[in-house]
């Protein structure tokens, strides 16, 4: 599968857009933190429970 060459032009442009610090953002930066920081979707835990669980390539299994 080949891959797509992003414009060049739209990346800086949402680049710009990404670095801009409004009073919006500013505003929802200070409500995530009082929450504790980013918060995990229930579908994400339960994704990384289930990948814990999972048996790994190349790793053996404790005897006992």
């Amino acid at each position: 599968m080949r891959k797509r060459r992003k414009n060049p032009h739209a990346v800086a442009l949402g680049r710009l857009g990404g670095l801009v610090r409004g009073a919006a953002k500013k505003r929802a930066s200070r409500e995530n933190g009082r929450k504790g920081g980013l918060v995990k979707s229930r579908k994400k835990r339960i994704a990384a429970r289930r990948n814990a669980r999972r048996p790994r390539p190349g790793r053996r299994r404790k005897k006992g």
